[in-house]
């Protein structure tokens, strides 16, 4: 027996825009989505399932009560998605922003950055294990069958690290019906897209092949892109040495953002293997080769003279990831079933840092510039049991193990090694009081073992406290009717420290703390899903969430913020409808609120320390709106638009423009902009189809993170066989 919750799954799949829908709260909500392509695709793919940490019994049950959304393959394609980053821009109470490395994309969500989420591949933790996070432009989406994204308060058998939901990313399988598809597309500054994808299901092994080439020289700007005169001063000005290398100002970009050029490969697999009914083993397999330049960026930091921007020139030269995945499900009885997972996740990539925007000398010393090797891995397993013990029980439980291992050096220096055991025990209770009212009970042991330090430059190999923590969750799910499910939950949640935070060096970057305790985070939600009729499904949630020891990486100054005190809270609302035959949409709205009620204080090493009170967490904005149409015509043509406001977002400069001697910390303000874009495709026959594609339509000139301009309008044109 699965979760008591009857309502339908918040989706993704088919928009249905409304027109005729007025709902008394406000005008402002989303939800399901997909129907028509996806009768035809699941005869083409399947699910693979074994990459799901939870499956219920009935396909329409939830896993857990709590604000679900799911995206399909039919809804990344829609909204001409090229990697998981993009695919994840429309969903309520999530945040999609450029990184400061070129093409690189984080989320966060309800408030919570993207290392307090926990994102998973096929049942796989998915991040580096020194920075905790995974750039989400690097997963390509040409094997993805659907993204199951869980707001708030997930099944505890998710284990730690996810105070903020939980991002499943499932895989597709080979089906019956074979299939094969190529599909290309090309853009402007020589960008072009080839992606090649064949499953079948022969007897009883199915799978599904995927190979795609991505290669670009840059992005383009909405316009002319000047670093502030302030800060090229301040770059101008800041020590260097060898002194003959003074700095330069940072040139102004026009057209193409400078150094944003990128070549990447992926290959990737996915297969089942029926050995019975009731037994089935499952392989995925991931490969993803890449090389790409990073943007060049002024970056705060002390120096003995005083503060000072100094510029950085980055590339990546080499970027590799491989992961193993191997499960194993079992069912023993029709009330009993294991399912057992076991992967390796290997990470490998070269950075060079260079002395000037020529990008080919590296001879600075302090600043140092010259070439990095990182060289991390992932091992890990996992075991769950999942028992109905009664027609109205079930009991869920869960043992995960993972070794994190990160290994590192700069120039001849020698290796750093970090490693860090992560164990956790969970145990679940479903229990269905009545025909409509159900309660799911449970918690987890969750254990951070701070294995190994060994830093040659660091002043001593302490490791720090190993933390633990028992984080408990009770959910209540009601059904008054067939057409409305009520829910409520509570939880603590916790984000154990990442090695980065424990253990950065702090040459040119944050200082690390050994013994950080981990991040915790009471979390409250309160929701409801309603089918008004059979074409209309609306949405409404709200949570708060008591945050202590949250930790915030600011990128420009380098620096560790923890917040001993912060408050997240908000509400999410969504409506879908299918407006006629042809025409579907989706609207939400996301309203998020954060307050930080601790001072911050930063330790500086030879100037005035700075103690500050923010207001809130710096880059969150405070409304959200996504819209999603699709309308097709009997002529076998779709039109798809989509777009998001988003509001105004504060952050911190922390210059002081009388001194360099000290910092500051004073808030500014980014303002609201809309994004637009849309598709257009033409089926010519059953199998050939064309289309167009504009991202940010507007070319609204906009940023997300200070003194990083975004892209600006994107054109695409492409075609897609399919036999």
């Amino acid at each position: 027996m699965g979760p008591c919750f009857t309502g339908e799954t918040t989706r993704i799949t088919s928009a249905y825009w409304i027109t005729r829908l007025l709902i008394g709260l406000l005008a402002c909500f989303v939800v399901s989505p997909g129907a028509l392509a996806q009768d035809e695709e699941k005869k083409k793919t399947e699910v693979f399932t074994l990459g799901e940490v939870i499956v219920t019994a009935d396909a329409d049950t939830k896993e857990s009560p709590a604000a679900i959304t799911e995206i399909t393959a039919e809804d990344i394609e829609r909204q001409n998605a090229t990697n998981v980053g993009e695919a994840l821009k429309l969903i309520p109470g999530v945040h999609l922003r450029q990184g400061r490395q070129t093409d690189e994309y984080y989320v966060t969500m309800r408030g919570f950055e993207q290392d307090k989420v926990l994102i998973l591949l096929d049942g796989v933790p998915l991040y580096i294990p020194y920075e905790g996070v995974l750039n989400l432009s690097d997963i390509p989406v040409q094997n993805i069958a659907k993204i199951e994204v869980i707001r708030g308060n997930a099944s505890v058998l998710y284990g730690p690290n996810s105070m903020g939901g939980v991002i499943n990313v499932v895989t597709k399988t080979g089906s019956e019906v074979p299939t094969t598809a190529l599909d290309t597309k090309i853009g402007d500054y020589d960008t072009q897209h080839y992606t090649f994808t064949h499953g079948w299901k022969v007897k009883n092994l199915s799978y599904f092949f995927g190979a795609s080439h991505r290669e670009s020289d840059g992005y383009n700007l909405a316009k002319t892109y000047r670093t502030p005169d302030s800060v090229n001063e301040s770059v101008v000005s800041a020590p260097s040495n060898p002194s003959s290398l003074a700095f330069k100002a940072i040139a102004p970009d026009e057209g193409r953002r400078d150094n944003t050029d990128y070549d990447r490969d992926a290959i990737t697999l996915s297969s089942t293997l029926d050995i019975a009914d009731n037994h089935k083993l499952g392989l995925s397999f991931e490969w993803y080769g890449e090389d790409y330049g990073v943007s060049p960026s002024p970056r705060y930091r002390e120096h003995k003279k005083g503060f000072f921007y100094f510029p950085r020139y980055y590339e990546f030269t080499d970027w590799e990831r491989y992961v193993i995945n191997l499960s194993d499900e079992y069912k023993f009885t029709d009330t009993f079933r294991i399912k057992v997972r076991g992967y390796y996740d290997d990470y490998y990539n070269v950075l060079h840092s260079y002395d000037d925007d020529t990008y080919t000398t590296e001879d600075r010393v302090g600043p140092p510039s010259g070439r990095s090797v990182y060289d991390d891995y992932t091992a890990g397993g996992e075991l769950y049991a999942f028992w109905d013990v009664l027609p109205c029980n079930s009991i869920r439980s869960g043992l995960s193990f993972k070794r994190d291992v990160h290994k590192e050096h700069m120039g001849t220096d020698p290796y750093d090694e970090l490693v860090s055991h992560t164990w956790s025990y969970a145990l679940e209770d479903v229990l269905r009081v009545t025909d409509n009212v159900s309660v799911t009970m449970g918690a987890s042991y969750d254990f951070f073992d701070k294995k190994k330090r060994d830093q040659p430059a660091a002043a001593d190999d302490d490791a720090g406290d190993d933390v633990h923590a028992l984080d408990p969750q009770i959910a209540v799910s009601y059904d008054p009717s067939d057409t409305v499910n009520l829910y409520a939950s509570a939880a603590r949640k916790i984000r154990f420290p990442t090695m980065r935070n424990l253990y950065a060096s702090g040459v040119l970057g944050p200082q690390g703390d050994p013994n950080l305790n981990e991040q915790r985070s009471y979390n409250y939600e309160a929701g409801a899903t309603w089918r008004v009729c059979k074409s209309v499904v609306a949405d409404a949630s709200v949570f708060y969430s008591d945050v202590k020891d949250y930790i915030y990486f600011d990128n420009i100054i380098g620096r560790f913020e923890q917040f001993s005190d912060a408050r997240i809270y908000g509400l999410e609302l969504s409506v879908s409808s299918q407006i006629a035959r042809n025409l579907f949409g989706r609207l939400s709205y996301t309203f998020i609120e954060t307050q930080v009620l601790s001072d911050v204080f930063l330790d500086n090493d030879t100037h005035e320390d700075l103690v500050f009170d923010p207001d809130e967490i710096p880059y969150h904005p405070e409304h959200k709106i996504d819209l999603d149409i699709t309308q097709t015509f009997n002529f076998g043509m779709s039109i798809d638009v989509n777009g998001s406001f988003i509001g105004s977002q504060n952050y911190l400069d922390y210059v002081n423009p009388n001194s360099t001697q000290t910092l500051i910390a004073n808030e500014k303000e980014f303002g609201s902009y809309v994004l637009l874009n849309a598709k257009v495709t033409q089926q010519f026959t059953g199998n050939i189809q064309g289309y167009v594609a504009v991202e940010n339509l507007l070319n609204k000139d906009y940023q997300d993170l200070y003194l990083l301009p975004a892209r600006g309008i994107t054109p695409w044109i492409g075609i897609k066989l399919e036999l």
